[in-house]
């Protein structure tokens, strides 16, 4: 597999860990000079901070990130070894240094701890199977509308990112309790740059969270938008006609949510192009299979027809957004 280290851009911004890529690479496993009798203890202390250096240049990618790149492939497997090597330097360390050096291993544990959630996120984001996920639920609006299916992806996203999410606020969390002076001592790090790419993260993970959010929308309007067709079928206008409503406000609640992010990354810039087309024209057809049904309960049939193929063409314009 060719492996692109990847943390990542959000919009035109650039990244501050591939700034502190630069930083790192003269620092992995760097060693500090030391008095014969601590010479252990600080030997290990100084590798734990140039191993996890290196782990954070492994969630670096080449020439930008999924700001820039549509293609963007994660292998967890050497930051995270990194990490695990990190630690255990830092257990050896804490066993030979004096207590007052506690402080020391404690900072270098959080970075780890960090740089663990900054793992999970990007493997997240990453996911390889985003797109073909997108596509399920965008296919439900199409002749098999298979709701079981979109469903289930939807919220087997929601899942993830909602655990993804705890880690990221944690990384949060544990870099605002860090000691910025200590850690950039022991790290050679300027901390500001470790929280730059905690938040150009939080952003690309935030973009990721509002699309889910809108294809959960889009799900419940699909679903009234079929209840109110079979009530159609069953001559039930009234039923019919509140639930082509709940379709209309679903689909909307849908295209307001994708609207609502305007710095998506490169690589779901197509995902919410094509929700917000979708949504867009899924919101007319429901108004108008809406109108139909109450015209079809006042007996104007004739209008009640014209509605409809209005909506159905309405449908065929959301089903033309992917192609």
């Amino acid at each position: 597999m060719n492996r692109r280290q990847y943390l990542t851009r959000a919009g035109a911004g650039t990244l501050a860990l591939a700034a502190l890529a630069g930083c790192l690479d003269d620092l992995s496993r760097s060693e500090s000079t030391t008095s014969a009798a601590d010479r252990t203890g600080e030997r290990e202390l100084s590798r734990a901070a140039g191993t996890l250096n290196e782990a954070a240049l492994a969630l670096d990618i080449e020439d930008g990130g999924v700001g820039d790149s549509e293609d963007v492939e994660f292998d967890p497997d050497e930051p995270t070894g990194l990490i695990d090597d990190a630690r255990g330097h830092l257990e050896t360390a804490a066993a030979e240094l004096d207590d007052e050096r506690t402080p020391d291993a404690e900072t270098l544990e959080t970075y780890a701890d960090i740089l663990e959630a900054l793992v999970a996120v990007t493997e997240t984001i990453t996911d390889e199977e985003l797109e073909s996920d997108a596509d399920t639920v965008f296919d439900a609006n199409g002749e098999e509308r298979n709701l079981e299916d979109a469903s289930e992806t939807v919220d087997r996203w929601m899942g993830e990112l909602e655990a993804v999410e705890v880690r990221h606020g944690g990384a949060v969390s544990d870099y605002e309790a860090l000691d910025g002076d200590r850690f950039e001592e022991l790290a050679r790090i300027d901390p500001t740059d470790l929280e730059d790419g905690i938040d150009a993260l939080g952003g690309v993970l935030d973009s990721l969270v509002t699309l889910v959010d809108g294809f959960d929308s889009m799900l419940d309007g699909y679903a009234a938008l079929e209840d109110g067709q079979e009530s159609v079928e069953n001559e039930a206008y009234e039923r019919a006609e509140a639930a082509f409503g709940d379709a209309k406000s679903a689909f909307e609640t849908a295209r307001e949510t994708f609207d609502g992010d305007e710095h998506s990354p490169a690589r779901l810039c197509d995902q919410f192009e094509m929700a917000r087309c979708q949504s867009g024209h899924l919101t007319a057809a429901a108004e108008a299979f809406e109108e139909a049904a109450v015209t079809a309960e006042s007996g104007d049939l004739l209008t009640a027809n014209q509605r409809e193929r209005d909506a159905e063409r309405s449908l065929e314009a959301a089903d033309g957004c992917t192609e």
